[in-house]
């Protein structure tokens, strides 16, 4: 007990000139200004844990996706099962309009295609390729050429 004592007023006496110079005192009050009423808040970047791969734009067009190539009914299937996908989502986009698919080409870059079902000389647009509503379009070069041609602005 009596060492119990000792210790408590050891550490008394050391909390001493803390406890003197009064309560502690807040930032500037400018720090980190307040909100204005009526806006909104930012949004705050999705929180990883990894840092993500660069992403590339490799089709641009005003055109709806529909009308980029052709619905392959057996890749759809296929992606929904997984096993025909991109390796990683959305590392190369498309961009039709407000919609964004992702870009996987047939001769094996960003594709997942372990059936070998691809065909070297398409390109492949994945909408929703990562859910079991995956649609997978097929184009080739020369569509994407054209489709790009369209959405430049005029020179």
């Amino acid at each position: 007990m009596k060492g119990r004592a000792v210790g408590v007023a050891a550490l008394l006496l050391a909390a001493a000139p803390a406890l003197a110079a009064g309560p502690l005192e807040r930032t500037s009050p400018g720090h980190m200004a307040p909100v204005p009423p009526g806006s909104d808040l930012p949004i705050a970047p999705p929180l990883t844990h990894y840092a993500l791969p660069p992403q590339w734009v490799t089709i641009r067009s005003k055109e709806d996706w529909r009308k980029a190539g052709r619905v392959e009914k057996d890749l759809s299937k296929a992606c929904a099962a997984r096993t025909f996908r991109e390796r990683i989502p959305l590392r190369f986009r498309a961009i039709f309009g407000n919609e964004v698919l992702g870009v996987a080409f047939g001769h094996g870059l960003n594709l997942h295609d372990p059936k070998g079902k691809a065909d070297r000389k398409l390109i492949y647009l994945f909408r929703n390729g990562d859910s079991t509503g995956c649609t997978v379009v097929s184009m080739t070069n020369q569509d994407a050429r054209i489709l790009n041609e369209e959405a430049a602005p005029p020179q």
